[in-house]
């Protein structure tokens, strides 16, 4: 008699699946069959758990926002200096992307605007925020020039995607967890006063 699979493994499953099929082909160009290939399950499941890709897509959504504002309030939040809340954002961005970097993929380029609240990614919207919260911090502290905290923020989060990117491309090989320290430094010394 075949061993039968619990519900939540089968759901993990066609999450996972779904998750990486879209930040490797995109959300568009990722059908319900292709996910019913990748995850090995039937369409029936899929339909079981989820009323449509577009669901699948909102839900992986919300669990990596969750992730990402959970992880910022411990790791960035709680430091005392504007130094320090770049470097838990640095080291936060980082270290996810080291542990799982097709939730950081998924997050940073993955998620289709049809399953937002708004037209932006996490750069413009969640992300933006939190990294404008740290500007604001360091201008109020003295430390950062006293410019558009838009623009200072697009100089840490830029940064960071980019080298996320090169991570993802195989053109940086370590890990990021060893190029904090420095990546830290050249983005405090762009912001600093």
């Amino acid at each position: 008699m075949a061993k039968k699979t619990p519900e939540t493994e089968i759901k993990q499953k066609i999450y996972l699946s779904a998750r990486k099929l879209f930040v490797e082909k995109g959300y568009h160009r990722t059908s319900i069959p292709d996910i019913v290939k990748d995850a090995g399950v039937s369409i029936g499941a899929i339909y079981h758990h989820f009323s449509s890709k577009e669901e699948l897509a909102r839900v992986i959504h919300e669990d990596a926002v969750e992730s990402f504002l959970s992880r910022y309030q411990l790791q960035v939040e709680t430091k005392a200096t504007a130094k320090e809340k770049v470097r838990g954002f640095v080291e936060m961005m980082f270290n996810w992307a080291d542990e799982d970097l097709i939730t950081v993929n998924y997050l940073l380029h993955a998620r289709p605007k049809e399953i937002l609240d708004c037209n932006f990614t996490i750069c413009t919207a969640e992300g933006l925020e939190a990294v404008k919260k740290i500007v604001e911090f360091g201008q109020k502290e003295g430390t950062f020039k006293d410019t558009d905290p838009i623009l200072l923020a697009a100089f840490i989060s830029g940064p960071v995607m980019r080298i996320i990117e090169l991570k993802t491309d195989g053109i940086i090989t370590q890990p990021l967890s060893s190029i904090i320290d420095t990546t830290v430094q050249l983005i405090f010394d762009a912001l600093k006063k």
